[in-house]
């Protein structure tokens, strides 16, 4: 059985209303996309408008809202569980599957080659101040270099592939090292969330 938290259930509502009065569109219900498989499946959430719905989907009804899924899908999304979280990283929905076991975060290790004072300050900042906040959910962020003024990072554990529709770019994060670090002018973080690789930068280049 799909559980949807209150707070989820209200924000849902919320968008739903904004979405019907912005596009002048009835809509019907929410759809529950599965973008990735076992053993890392990842979610995504989308409104479907009225009369549009695929025919061959399931639909299940929680806490008075329609949700469908595909049918291939459908014995792996029975008892996922909807919900909404802010926390200082980032906000957004979040689906938990008790069918799939997470893995343990790996253990962040100090990151190679960063021993200017901007990179010892910002992984400081990581230290003291964002990865403590994390770690609650499984997650770290790692320093991965410091290049003219530019901090990269990346994300691991349960900060990566965290599957949260309407995720910013990390704003917290982003304030906290910049406010602690003035030299640094950007933050970029080069996670590949879907599969843990990195395709946006590679050290040394």
């Amino acid at each position: 059985m799909i559980q949807v938290t209150e707070i989820a259930k209200k924000r849902i509502i919320l968008l739903k209303e904004k979405q019907e009065t912005e596009q002048g569109k009835k809509i019907e219900g929410l759809r529950l996309i599965v973008k990735s498989t076992l053993p890392s499946p990842e979610y995504t959430l989308a409104f479907i408008e009225q009369g549009k719905r695929d025919p061959n989907d399931v639909m299940v009804e929680a806490e008075g809202l329609q949700i469908f899924m595909e049918p291939q899908h459908a014995n792996l999304l029975e008892d996922v569980k909807i919900d909404f979280i802010t926390t200082l990283q980032q906000s957004g929905f979040k689906v938990e599957n008790p069918k799939v076991i997470e893995p343990k975060p790996a253990v962040p290790t100090t990151p190679p080659n960063l021993d200017s004072p901007e990179a010892k300050a910002v992984q400081q900042v990581l230290d003291t101040e964002i990865n403590p906040a994390v770690a609650s959910h499984g997650g770290f962020i790692s320093l991965v270099d410091v290049k003219e003024q530019v901090a990269y990072i990346r994300l691991g554990g349960g900060c990566q592939g965290c599957g949260m529709a309407d995720v910013t770019l990390k704003q917290g994060v982003v304030v906290a090292i910049k406010k602690g670090v003035p030299n640094i002018k950007e933050v970029l973080d080069v996670t590949d969330h879907a599969g843990g690789n990195n395709p946006y930068y590679t050290p040394g280049k």
